[in-house]
C-alpha cells in the first residue's frame, strides 16, 4: 500500500473534520437545537460530508498516481471518517460541556416536535403520550449526555455508518491502471 495514501488521507480527513466543526458551530449559534428538530440540516451536512469525501478521495487517488485498488480506496475514505467522527464527537463533546442544559433544551425540543406532528396526523393524546414517553422519562435525555459509553457509542455508530458510505464511494471511484501501456503513450491497452 502507497504510504502517501495515508499522508494525504489525513490531511483531508482534518480539513473535513474542520469544515464539519465549523458548520456543527454555524448551526449550534442559529439555534441550539436545530441540528435535531430540522430534518434538512442532518441531511444537507451529510450531502455536504459525502461531497466532500468524494472530492478529496479522487485528490489523493491524482497524487498517488492516479489508480488505486478498491482496498486503497476504502482505507483512504475510511481514515478521513475517522477524522471526521472523532473530531465531530470531540466538538460535541465540548459544546455540551460549555453548555451544560444544551442536552435538557434538546430533549424538549424533540419532545415538543414529535408530539405536534403526531397532532397533526390527528393521533390521538394516549398515543402521543407513549410515543412521547422515552422524552419525558429521561431516556432520550441520557443518550445526550456526554457520557464515556455515549461517546463510545457515538464512535462506533459514526464508523459503521461512514464505513458503509466508504464502501459505496470506494466501489465508484477506484481505479485500477492498465495492463498494457502501448509505444505511444495517449493510447492505453487494457
Amino acid at each position: 500500500m502507497n504510504p502517501l495514501i495515508y499522508k494525504f488521507s489525513l490531511r483531508n480527513g482534518l480539513l473535513i473534520a474542520g469544515i464539519s466543526s465549523v458548520l456543527t458551530i454555524v448551526f449550534y449559534i442559529i439555534n441550539p437545537v436545530i441540528q435535531y428538530t430540522n430534518f434538512i440540516v442532518p441531511i444537507l451536512t451529510l450531502i455536504i460530508f459525502i461531497a466532500l469525501l468524494v472530492i478529496l478521495a479522487i485528490d489523493v487517488r491524482k497524487k498517488i498516481g492516479g489508480y488505486w485498488t478498491f482496498g486503497e480506496a476504502f482505507i483512504s475514505l475510511f481514515i478521513m471518517s475517522i477524522c471526521t467522527v472523532v473530531i465531530g464527537l470531540l466538538v460535541n463533546f465540548i459544546m455540551i460541556k460549555l453548555n451544560p442544559a444544551l442536552p435538557q433544551a434538546i430533549n424538549d425540543a424533540v419532545a415538543d416536535l414529535t408530539s405536534k406532528q403526531y397532532e397533526k396526523m390527528g393521533v390521538d393524546q394516549t398515543q402521543i403520550d407513549e410515543a412521547t414517553k422515552r422524552f419525558t422519562n429521561g431516556e432520550f435525555l441520557a443518550t445526550l449526555q456526554p457520557t464515556l459509553f455515549n461517546e463510545i457509542k457515538g464512535l462506533g455508530l459514526g464508523l459503521l455508518i461512514y464505513g458503509v458510505i466508504d464502501l459505496i464511494i470506494a466501489a465508484c471511484i477506484k481505479k485500477t491502471a492498465p495492463l498494457f501501456i502501448s509505444e505511444n503513450a495517449n493510447e492505453t491497452i487494457e
